[in-house]
């Protein structure tokens, strides 16, 4: 059976996807592997994509050499024929997709309901980590404070806010968005942060959480197959507040691959375990799959907090992995590998439903009066 690698998808980080879907196919076809290339339209239709392609050739929205697919539960995809649609064998999906329904947990449950396993952490992790606010509660859970690691404080607002009980000034983020888009810094008044929840991506929801001013981004990335490990750390390096969009895919011509970063990152030895154990801990407490990103903050002395969960990082995190010795394409293979021991479907998800409750029930009019 074939590997789809399925990029694209409904949100601002759609181009990102894409940059991370191609680098996938291309490792895994280095390695002898079968894959079908699966684009995510801006405007969500399905698309079968040569898999040799570049970046810029899916700048136009007419993608050369595409075919139109059809997805169906729980059949999974086809292709679109005039008298009937091919079914694809394909048996794993190698999930791209950055952002929104790609990382939220809604693709990856999608796609388990049309029999696929799929990489990374599954619906219910991705839903968890997605929300910036649950997220937050993630120190406690995970009994991060006995790492030394402190939680990050973190409020929900919305446009009837009248008061933010956090210390100014303040990080205004979509609760439901990637961590480099809809992003501002340096915010002081509520009326500023009203207005922010009105536009784009914080329109879903909206949080606020202290500025850590002079903290320093710190990453790492956790799996889970064959063994729990933890990668090397990274440090980021960027001239802002934030470590955002620009300097993460646009410093160079691959994406997140060509991002300034130091890494592994200089830091000392108790820090660097700190992280690496509060990294164990978050994926056990979460149920962590794949190979997802965590994103510490550190104030370059001693004091540690969880800032946020990626669950599909830019360019997978293969980079962070390459640090530690693993080849990109085995790393690749390997979250291939743990889906494919995974269950076909969620047992929570099987409908074993004989009727009896609609036989025995009245009309639907007698349960309204």
């Amino acid at each position: 059976m074939s590997i789809a690698v399925v990029f694209g998808g409904l949100s601002p980080e759609h181009d990102i996807s894409i940059l991370t879907g191609l680098q996938a196919a291309r490792l895994l076809v280095g390695r002898g592997e079968d894959v079908v290339c699966i684009y995510w339209t801006r405007t969500g239709e399905w698309q079968r994509v040569p898999h040799d392609l570049e970046g810029k050739q899916f700048a136009s929205g007419d993608v050369p050499g595409s075919d139109p697919l059809s997805l169906r539960i729980p059949e999974g995809f086809s292709e679109r024929r005039r008298l009937r649609d091919q079914p694809l064998d394909l048996d794993v999906a190698v999930n791209c997709c950055h952002g929104g329904p790609g990382e939220d947990g809604t693709l990856v449950a999608m796609l388990t309901l049309a029999g696929l396993r799929v990489t990374g952490p599954g619906s219910e992790a991705s839903a968890w980590v997605m929300d910036k606010l649950a997220t937050a509660g993630i120190t406690d859970l995970a009994r991060l404070g006995e790492m030394g690691i402190e939680p990050l404080p973190t409020v929900a607002v919305g446009p009837e806010t009248t008061a933010i009980d956090l210390p100014s000034p303040w990080v205004v983020k979509p609760r439901f968005g990637g961590s480099s888009l809809g992003v501002e810094v340096g915010v002081e008044d509520v009326e500023t942060v009203v207005s922010l929840t009105r536009t784009g991506a914080a329109r879903s929801g909206t949080v606020v959480q202290p500025q850590l001013t002079g903290w320093i981004d710190l990453n790492v990335s956790v799996r889970t197959h064959p063994t729990l490990e933890v990668s090397p750390i990274e440090k980021p390096v960027t001239s802002g507040e934030v470590y955002g969009y620009r300097e993460k895919y646009l410093a160079g011509g691959d994406g997140m691959e060509s991002a300034r970063r130091e890494l592994p990152a200089d830091l000392p030895a108790s820090v660097t375990d700190r992280i690496q154990q509060a990294a164990r801990a978050v994926a056990r407490t979460v149920g962590l799959t794949g190979a997802p990103r965590i994103d510490f903050l550190y104030d370059g002395h001693d004091r540690l907090a969880l800032c946020e969960v990626n669950a599909i990082p830019g360019s997978l995190g293969l980079y962070l992995w390459a640090a530690a010795g693993i080849d990109r394409g085995q790393m690749v293979a390997d979250l291939v590998a743990e889906a494919r021991a995974l269950p076909a479907s969620r047992a929570h998800w099987s409908s074993a439903t004989d009727g009896a409750a609609l036989r025995s029930a009245g009309s639907v009019a007698s349960k309204l009066r």
